[in-house]
């Protein structure tokens, strides 16, 4: 069972220095990393034609894959009503409050490098990691 759902931003960052390479690569050879609908759509979406669409969409079908459903759309508004709440909800991005839920419902941590996950931590109460220390890879 994985550990972590990644989002796009840890997956962007992945190979962004030896130390975040040999950490990302360690947690996909230990089938650590999960992938969810969402954030696949947004690594696809960088896609470079068609042959290296087949290709990502190829590598990336070997992650365990976390669904999306009414419960997690539900609790993603949830969580956007709770940031409202704090004049937080124009931080995350639809998608990040997707991503949270998704991996809220399955139990996993979010490994990002975005922080706005830590503004759903806050408001939820759920783990998220940074895959980098903050500001390190910018």
């Amino acid at each position: 069972m994985p550990r972590y759902l990644a989002d796009t931003s840890a997956w962007n960052r992945s190979q962004a220095t030896l130390e975040v390479s040999e950490r990302w690569a360690a947690l996909v050879e230990l089938d650590e990393i999960a992938l969810c609908d969402p954030v696949e759509l947004e690594l696809l979406y960088s896609s470079r034609g068609a042959a290296d669409y087949r290709a990502r969409r190829e590598e990336l079908g070997g992650f365990p894959r976390l669904p999306i459903n009414g419960a997690a759309s539900a609790m993603a508004l949830s969580t956007q009503e709770a940031l409202a709440s704090r004049s937080q909800h124009r931080g995350p991005t639809p998608v990040d409050l997707l991503v949270a839920a998704i991996a809220r419902r399955s139990k996993l941590c979010v490994l990002h490098y975005d922080r706005h996950f830590d503004a759903i931590s806050r408001a939820t109460g759920q783990p998220s990691e940074w895959l980098a220390r903050r500001g390190s890879l910018d």
